[in-house]
């Protein structure tokens, strides 16, 4: 007796089918705009930015002498400088693929190349601050080479900072529109590491500590873990913070996640007439395109049309590096 036809021995004769619903991607949690401040400049002038900011002066004490004319207070300022660039990528896709393809009308590309504008542009705000940000290390360490395993992100090291930037007399940002949190506050991003450890953070005045104590009204936090504001700082936790491996003492190799505090004005982004947003761009050959004769290709891409991003101001970043 033959053997009955199966899908697996007629395999040239079934179609596969492939799941038009994606799976989600790897995605980095984009924070770090949450410690900028914003400034679009007019078209026409220039592509190097000058921002310049008046120093503070230091008040005296005791009064005028009778009779004789003070030293002239003369004014001093700060010029940061920033170059406008532009960013982008492209990827082409042939007539018959766009008409075979399982990715109606390519909507899962474009969500895709969507996030990876906000991605390459959050991670070229994260290296900026960290290259340009006053390093502390945790418990208050010299360096990073002899921090240890346990010295990890706490509230103490959140204080230390906040005890920087008042010293340094770091502008506060103000309290988010709706926000429950009044007055202002400084801004952190901090690493999911950093994170984790704050919410076992168990000291005097550490997260768990403080949330005892709380009315019931208030305990959702505690169970949601949502950290939100504590010593002075509002936080967020990114996913894509920034690390590097150092030999600490007694350890072979540790990594150091980087973990930011700023002040308002800290670290700017420019741009030229509102040209900081990323767009995309898709192009479909047609009767007026030379480039494609047989209109055989078509283009997807992102761009932004200009922006920069500098530190304005180390003395207002704090970049706290634990383990």
């Amino acid at each position: 007796m033959a053997s009955a036809n199966l899908t697996s021995t007629l395999t040239q004769e079934m179609q596969i089918f492939y799941d038009k619903v994606f799976f989600e991607r790897l995605q980095a949690e984009t924070a770090y705009d949450f410690l900028t401040s914003k400034k679009s400049i007019p078209k026409n002038s220039g592509k190097v930015v000058y921002l310049t900011r008046q120093t503070a002066f230091t008040p005296s004490t005791g009064a005028l002498t009778e009779g004789v004319t003070p030293a002239i207070s003369a004014f001093t300022a700060a010029t940061i400088s920033a170059t406008i660039a532009q960013y982008g990528a492209y990827s082409t896709f042939s007539e018959l693929f766009e008409m075979t393809t399982i990715d109606t009308v390519l909507k899962e590309k474009v969500d895709t190349f969507g996030q990876f504008a906000a991605e390459k542009m959050d991670k070229d705000r994260l290296y900026t601050m960290v290259a340009g940000a006053t390093t502390q290390y945790a418990n208050q360490k010299a360096s990073l080479s002899t921090t240890l395993t346990t010295d990890t992100l706490d509230v103490a090291d959140l204080r230390y900072a906040v005890l920087t930037l008042k010293n340094n007399k770091a502008p506060k940002f103000s309290a988010p529109v709706g926000s429950l949190n009044k007055g202002g506050a400084y801004r952190g991003v901090i690493s999911s590491k950093g994170y984790y450890d704050l919410l076992g953070d168990s000291s005097t005045g550490a997260f768990t500590s403080i949330n005892l104590a709380v009315s019931s009204s208030e305990t959702g936090q505690i169970k949601d873990q949502a950290i939100k504001r504590i010593a002075g700082i509002d936080l967020i936790e990114s996913n894509a913070a920034y690390s590097e491996v150092s030999a600490g003492a007694g350890a072979a190799a540790e990594v150091a996640y980087s973990n930011l505090i700023t002040g308002k004005d800290a670290v700017l982004e420019v741009d030229i007439a509102g040209g900081g947003n990323p767009h995309i761009i898709y192009k479909k050959p047609g009767a007026g395109d030379t480039s494609e004769p047989l209109n055989l290709n078509s283009s997807l891409a992102w761009k932004v049309d200009s922006w920069a991003c500098v530190v304005a101001d180390a003395n207002w970043i704090i970049n706290i590096k634990a383990q």
